[in-house]
């Protein structure tokens, strides 16, 4: 497989659509990932608790320059591993461009950049794997439709069948 480093428009257009897309408040993850456990029957522990609150990013206005060049190192970190380089990424600044985030676009932007990222062993580990993760989920949740397709759970045929004929 090869790697390769994405324009800083790609960066630019996944921190964009990180701030756009609607969501709850801020674009959240956790890093490093969540990792206490509950016990049985309980929605949470004193030390999981403890693990979100020390561990939740987001994705605000003041933080869009941090969060594009953690993108912009992951990837780098992804090249220099795959070539045995050295090399270290540009200073990224985030501008917001004008306009609307187009879902679908964002949803193959990431699939690239994660294509070009996940050279290195700790890629499943990174803030940048655990931002891609939510912004797929945001990116998925703004798709036209989402909101009033049956799927939760699907109990009949024509749930899933007449979805199908309406976006033919």
């Amino acid at each position: 497989m090869s790697a390769w480093i994405v324009p800083d428009e790609h960066i630019r257009a996944l921190v964009t659509a990180g701030l756009s897309l609607p969501t709850h408040g801020a674009l959240q993850w956790y890093w490093p990932a969540l990792t206490a456990t509950t016990e049985p029957g309980q929605w949470t522990s004193a030390e999981l608790h403890e693990q979100a609150v020390m561990r939740r990013k987001e994705l605000t206005t003041a933080t869009a320059d941090r969060v594009g060049a953690m993108l912009a190192a992951a990837n780098r970190d992804s090249v220099n591993h795959r070539y045995g380089e050295v090399e270290i990424e540009e200073l990224y600044r985030h501008r917001q461009p004008l306009g609307r985030v187009d879902p679908l676009v964002i949803l193959l932007a990431i699939s690239c950049y994660e294509y070009q990222s996940c050279e290195h062993d700790t890629w499943k580990t990174s803030e940048a794997f655990q931002f891609c993760e939510a912004l797929r989920g945001a990116a998925i949740r703004a798709l036209p439709g989402y909101d009033t397709a049956r799927g939760w759970p699907i109990d009949s045929e024509s749930d899933y069948l007449n979805t199908l004929a309406r976006r033919s």
